[in-house]
């Protein structure tokens, strides 16, 4: 087989991650999972005498393998897992193996497509500097070798006098899909150099030695006499000289040929704002500029002048041997330093204690950026959420809103903060950071979270060995609740289906029930919830009590005492095996609204029953049926209801019935239906010390 070898210019890539840790240099494949084919591209060096064969289904790669000869796309989807060897001249292999897998993406219901259409077949871009290369906004690209450092899309270009020829690894990202392609763009100049190079019998090493290298030549230098050299001559390159050659055999016709050998000339460099570099020779035009690559041994094409230029997102770092040429003619060489960064860093990474966006306890926020660069961190004031029925996430536009303050460059390159729990509320925190390597800045990280030490979960259908009421692991019987009711002051639970309430609960705190998916709470004939000096808040729930059982006493649905009950947008049903009541107040502030209610008893029943209490009732249906029956039984306190249609059926019953209590119905509908009217005369009966004001009631069957 003859020698395979990849010619790199000496600004070919620089890939130091693999040098360090293997021989055998791999510009692409990586390790990853593609939505293209691959390219494979082998860093090589000419004039070692290496060989390289590779595989592409994990055989040996010297039986059964290929001769590599430059980048060739890899034709293969799935998992591929490709062998390389490197055959030494002194006989010794070298092995590698990667593995990657690829899962074609060609985009086709995106509005990108066009864009990966570009490079998707093929797996390489060829680029020539100074055009653009436009990367839809809604991708993130990251060039070079990982670790990646993504960018969103945009226009990306190198300056048009740039005249690297590059392999630049571009990974693009679309975050929504989760999908990755993989590509090389290759860099060309703008136009072609030169290639021509002026043959004379003569070489020039050092700037100073001239060396005479045909023997059958006579020269002279400037205005010295005609001999035949037999060393090399020291030149003063500070000025101009002549020299002259002809056929040693001296003849009158024989052309006498000369070349101009001007000054040593200075290279100059000129810097750009943007990192660009420019090498160029003022005075004489004859003058081009040539790169010497290592690994072909040659200078390259020859430019009047030398620009360097990366694209945004990546840098590069070099030291480059410039030839100069005059008239064709190489003179000698300078080094140059091109250092270009355009690569920002790696956005910071952060980590959290909190596996979730909420959290009950203090939660600790660690930040760190790449070594090398500097840190920014900005955070948020503390943001006290008060409507703690909506179930909040972290891109929330309420919560996106929040601005953060000043960033903040840290001492080090990590940060650590702790966020606390503010009282029986939820406490949104935010941070935001950034790491900056010179004028390059990262993407910003952003974390947040809230911090809620009311809010738990329950779902009855949840693994209740794990239970812990967080939304991951809620809780899934009540007597969970109960246990953590006795212990923290406030608890937000959000039910996802069917509570069930087996005996009576009595608890001091604050209990707010959120409906969280088809929420419903059923209470056996023993079950209730009483509240002693806390609060009950119950929305957008079904509510139901089961007759049954020997019960000697009314056990209501809600007990309260020196407690605080809202109850909106509910649907209750209750039953009672013979005496009962929903609602059973004392000294304590009742709100109900936009509730259906119905309840039902053998021989007494009510939808409300209240000592020294403020009770208001609005826009509610409300249907009590029982021998005798009333919507609601008040002595003393305040009683307000309001726009609601309220009925009573059985033997005897009235809507309300009022004892010492101060009152304001209005707008309300009654309707009465009885076995006994002789004993029923109107809908509200307003006993010793009560005080009643009513108007726009309508009554039927009263």
């Amino acid at each position: 087989m003859k020698k395979n070898r990849l010619l790199f210019l000496i600004f070919g890539y620089i890939f130091i991650a693999f040098a360090l840790n293997a021989e055998i240099s791999v510009i692409s494949p990586l390790a990853g999972t593609w939505a293209n084919k691959q390219m494979l591209i082998i860093e090589t060096s000419a004039g070692t005498g290496d060989y390289y064969y590779y595989s592409i289904d994990g055989s040996d790669p010297q039986t059964f393998g290929f001769a590599y000869d430059g980048p060739v796309l890899l034709d293969v989807t799935g998992n591929v897992k490709v062998q390389i060897a490197k055959i030494k001249k002194d006989g010794s292999t070298e092995l590698k193996s990667l593995e990657y897998t690829v899962i074609p993406d060609t985009a086709e219901n995106s509005d990108y497509k066009g864009f990966i259409s570009i490079f998707y077949d093929s797996g390489i871009l060829n680029y020539s500097s100074g055009s653009r290369i436009q990367i839809p906004n809604n991708l993130y690209y990251s060039l070079g070798l990982p670790p990646d450092s993504f960018i969103p899309g945009q226009i990306i270009n190198l300056a048009s006098y740039n005249v690297l020829t590059r392999y630049v690894p571009c990974t693009i990202y679309d975050s929504f899909r989760n999908v990755k392609w993989r590509f090389i763009i290759r860099t060309f100049p703008q136009s072609a150099g030169s290639a021509v190079y002026r043959e004379v019998p003569f070489t020039i090493t050092d700037w100073e030695t001239v060396t005479f290298t045909d023997p059958n030549l006579i020269y002279k230098i400037d205005s010295e006499l005609w001999y035949l050299p037999s060393e090399p001559r020291t030149l003063d390159r500070t000025k101009s000289h002549m020299i002259f050659w002809q056929p040693l055999e001296h003849q009158s016709e024989n052309p006498v040929e000369f070349f101009v050998l001007p000054p040593k000339p200075k290279v100059t460099k000129k810097t750009f704002d943007d990192g660009s570099v420019r090498f160029k020779v003022y005075g004489d035009e004859s003058y081009t500029l040539s790169v010497f690559s290592e690994e072909s041994g040659t200078y390259q094409e020859q430019f009047l002048s030398l620009g360097a230029d990366v694209f945004y997102g990546d840098k590069i770092s070099e030291k480059i041997n410039i030839g100069i040429f005059s008239n064709s003619v190489y003179q000698g060489n300078v080094s140059a330093k091109i250092e270009i960064d355009k690569k920002p860093p790696v956005q910071p990474s952060v980590s959290a204690s909190a596996r979730a966006f909420y959290s009950r306890d203090s939660v600790r926020v660690d930040v760190t950026s790449e070594k090398g660069t500097d840190l920014y961190i900005a955070l948020s004031q503390p943001y006290s959420i008060k409507k703690t029925s909506v179930l909040y996430t972290a891109d929330n536009e309420t919560l996106q809103n929040i601005p953060v303050g000043e960033f903040r460059k840290t001492k080090t390159n990590s940060f650590t903060v702790k966020w606390n729990p503010r009282g029986s509320g939820a406490t949104y925190y935010k941070l935001q950071a950034y790491s900056k390597s010179g004028n390059n800045m990262s993407l910003v990280s952003e974390y947040s979270i809230i911090i809620d030490q009311s809010s738990y979960y329950f779902d009855v259908n949840a693994d209740n060995s794990i239970a812990e009421g967080t939304a991951l692991h809620p809780f899934t019987d009540f007597k969970q609740c109960h246990e953590l009711l006795t212990s923290v002051r406030s608890v937000n639970l959000r039910l996802k289906g069917e509570m069930y309430i087996d005996k009576a609960y009595s608890f001091q705190s604050s209990l707010q029930i959120i409906n969280d998916g088809n929420a419903s709470i059923v209470f056996a004939p023993e079950g209730c919830l009483e509240s002693k000096g806390g609060t009950i808040d119950v929305s957008n729930c079904r509510i139901s009590k089961i007759a049954g059982g020997d019960i000697k006493t009314i056990v209501p649905v809600f007990k309260l005492e020196n407690s605080v009950c809202n109850i909106k947008n509910c649907e209750i049903s209750a039953d009672f095996a013979k005496n009962g009541a929903v609602i059973d107040s004392y000294n304590s502030i009742l709100t109900v609204s936009d509730i259906v209610a119905s309840v039902n008893s053998v021989s007494y029943a009510s939808f409300i029953t209240s000592v020294k209490s403020r009770i208001k009732l609005t826009s509610s249906v409300a249907a009590v049926s029982a021998d005798t029956a009333a919507v609601v039984s008040a002595s003393e306190g305040t009683f307000e209801a309001m726009n609601n249609s309220l009925s009573v059926t059985g033997r005897s019953g009235r809507i309300a019935e009022l004892f010492g209590v101060r009152s304001k119905i209005t707008g309300n509908k009654f309707r009465g239906t009885f076995t006994d009217y002789e004993s029923v005369k109107t809908p509200i009966f307003a006993g010793k010390d009560t005080v009643l004001y009513q108007a726009d009631n309508e009554n039927l069957g009263f």
